[in-house]
């Protein structure tokens, strides 16, 4: 008889009952982050339990699932349960970790998804038009397991153990007799269970006993910056009309909301917030003053790191910790808080701590958008602030006025400064992608708090760039270099070296522009994480390419980076063949790449020669600017 309710080893789970995705399921969804974030957590427990003789277990989860005719149905925890049997797939082929017996994981109804999950447990290649959300899941694993073994400093073997045996999800059978349909219903309705954030939340709450006031304010506080994708400021109400008294927002944030060593913003929340509305607004009568609020659209964008994060960070500056000591695994934000060791006048100073440095987050913290708006391109990267405007519309009589927030100003008035900054601070972002791996995130907003009597200086966006530019170089010296001071070769050189290198042309875009053909003011960082041989590491046979010495191949020279959708479509054909067949594509990619496309289109070839020569000329400009 099979248990209705038991805890299962990633082994048994991977090897002793078979398993199937219903075709009302989604497809595999998990990107690159959350198998990382799921590698990390596991290596977290694996690290906390190394030096025990019997090391605790891991749970990650439930499993739910409906039993028929010997196969478990998943109901929910499907994109868990495969990501689990890719990266078992990218241990056995990659890393030589053979503990999966066979797939049992089915797609009834979806043919490719089947073919491709066998194909991967066989290693049989797989065409590029038979690719899907499974192969890209399979590259996803791969690289993200490469990356915590290596960058932990974790014995591969131990882990694996450990992943095996000791990480459990508890697997729940629902009864044969149960209404499929009733449950959705249930299971839809439910709502997720709180978040550690929430709770913190309700925890700090309860600091405020009867006092229901403060408590309501303290939740404007809390709710407001919690909205983490609209900027903080949105939150509070703002005059409607010339006459009227400033309102919350104006209070706390300044006449241009330009203030941020703001203090005693209990004093300045409105209790009431529901607002009175005049007879006449009801009635729908004309007044003489319009009472128009239009607050323009911030529209749709993503922020570097989470809301979660985003509580780590504040609370490790508000402590004062060294960038070194910083935890931002969200796992341990309740921990960390220890609010049951806090009184009330605590949460009143940190609530107010963090509305202030959500604010400088909004302001001075690049943004990803989402969307094409009027302002701005979908995936483009901003620095822009809240802006108060008050003007009266169409030259009429005074008393017509209307006022507003716009969302669309450039932080940094010099356009210049305002774009290296994104281009800084996107540098980062897209590098380091996961919440856990923002401590250059950590720095800036650190360094921004250190200065925020300054932060609306003229010239303090010089001395911003100038702290980003520094410490730039110093990731680049962990991360670049040889101990001889040469760049590093593959298998050891990370992808913040590439983008690093990409900035550093940028900035001698104006002599660069004499030699090659490539439009460096376009030029904008994105998610690029696969290491390319733009020589192939293995020639297509039929082109008739003799393979080329390593000491060259894999030389700074002749790699770059670019999208793992655009690697897979490159394959092993020459560089010429890739220029000629993707040539519309090299205008978006890495500025090191459209050097190399450049050379290989006037030179119609690419050799030892234009390997060495690339290496030697960004080895200059690279060695220039960090000695700068």
């Amino acid at each position: 008889m099979v248990e209705t309710h038991i805890s299962l080893s990633v082994n048994r789970l991977l090897n002793e009952d078979t398993y199937a995705i219903p075709l009302y399921q989604r497809n595999f969804a998990w990107t690159y982050n959350e198998i990382e974030q799921l590698l990390n957590d596991v290596a977290d427990a694996f690290q906390e339990n190394r030096d025990n003789e019997n090391r605790d277990n891991y749970y990650i989860g439930t499993l739910v699932v409906n039993k028929e005719n010997d196969i478990f149905k998943i109901i929910d925890g499907q994109q868990r349960t495969t990501a689990l049997n890719l990266i078992a797939l990218a241990l056995k082929h990659e890393f030589g970790f053979d503990r999966l017996k066979a797939v049992n994981l089915k797609f009834p109804a979806r043919k490719k998804s089947n073919e491709n999950i066998q194909y991967l447990f066989t290693k049989q290649e797989i065409s590029e038009g038979d690719e899907n959300e499974l192969t890209r899941g399979y590259g996803y694993a791969k690289d993200a397991l490469k990356k915590v073994l290596e960058e932990r400093h974790l014995n591969p073997q131990s882990f694996v153990d450990y992943l095996f045996e000791n990480v459990i999800i508890f697997r729940s059978i629902l009864p044969e007799d149960l209404d499929l349909n009733l449950y959705f219903e249930r299971f839809n309705s439910r709502g997720e269970q709180l978040e550690a954030h929430e709770i913190l939340k309700a925890q700090m709450m309860a600091k405020f006993g009867e006092d229901q006031e403060m408590a309501q304010k303290f939740a404007r506080i809390w709710d407001a910056c919690a909205e983490f994708d609209k900027p903080v400021s949105s939150q509070f109400k703002m005059r409607r009309k010339r006459a009227d008294d400033f309102q919350e927002r104006e209070r706390i944030f300044g006449w241009h909301f330009s203030n941020y060593s703001f203090h005693n913003i209990y004093d300045d929340i409105d209790f009431y917030q529901n607002e009175r509305r005049k007879l006449s607004d009801i009635l729908g009568k004309k007044i003489n003053e319009k009472n128009i609020e239009v607050e323009k659209d911030f529209g749709d964008y993503t922020q570097v790191i989470d809301f979660p994060t985003f509580l780590l960070h504040v609370l490790a500056i508000w402590e004062g910790k060294d960038t070194s000591e910083v935890q931002l695994d969200d796992k341990k934000l309740l921990t960390l808080f220890d609010i049951k060791n806090k009184n009330q006048t605590w949460v009143i100073k940190f609530s107010e701590f963090l509305l202030r440095m959500k604010h400088i987050f909004d302001n001075f913290i690049v943004r990803n958008s989402n969307m094409d708006s009027s302002s701005r391109n979908k995936d483009e990267w901003f620095l822009q602030k809240g802006t108060y405007y008050e003007y009266q519309p169409n030259g009429k009589a005074k008393e017509h006025y209307i006022v507003e927030e716009r969302f669309t100003k450039n932080t940094f008035s010099d356009s210049e400064i305002n774009k290296n900054l994104i281009l800084l601070q996107s540098m980062f972002a897209v590098t380091f992608t996961a919440n856990r791996d923002s401590r250059w995130l950590y720095e800036i907003l650190q360094f921004l708090y250190r200065h925020i009597e300054e932060l609306n200086d003229q010239k303090f966006g010089d001395y911003f760039k100038e702290f980003l530019e520094k410490m730039a170089v110093t990731y680049a010296e962990e991360r670049l270099f040889t101990e001889d001071r040469r760049i590093k070769k593959y298998g050891a050189i990370p992808v913040y070296a590439f983008n690093f290198v990409d900035y550093v042309l940028w900035k001698n875009r104006e002599e660069l522009k004499k030699a090659y053909d490539v439009k460096f003011e376009d030029f904008k960082f994105a998610y690029r994480r696969s290491i390319e041989h733009w020589f192939p590491q293995h020639p297509n046979s039929d082109e008739r390419v003799e393979k080329m010495d390593d000491q060259f191949l894999h030389s700074f020279g002749n790699l770059c980076i670019i999208t793992d959708s655009q690697n897979s479509k490159f394959g092993n054909l020459v560089p010429s063949a890739k220029y000629k067949q993707w040539e519309g594509i090299f205008d978006r990619q890495s500025l090191k790449l459209q050097m190399m496309a450049d050379i290989t289109l006037k030179n119609d070839k690419w050799g030892i020669c234009e390997i060495q020569s690339m290496e030697k000329e960004v080895e200059r400009y690279v060695h220039d600017f960090c000695d700068s």
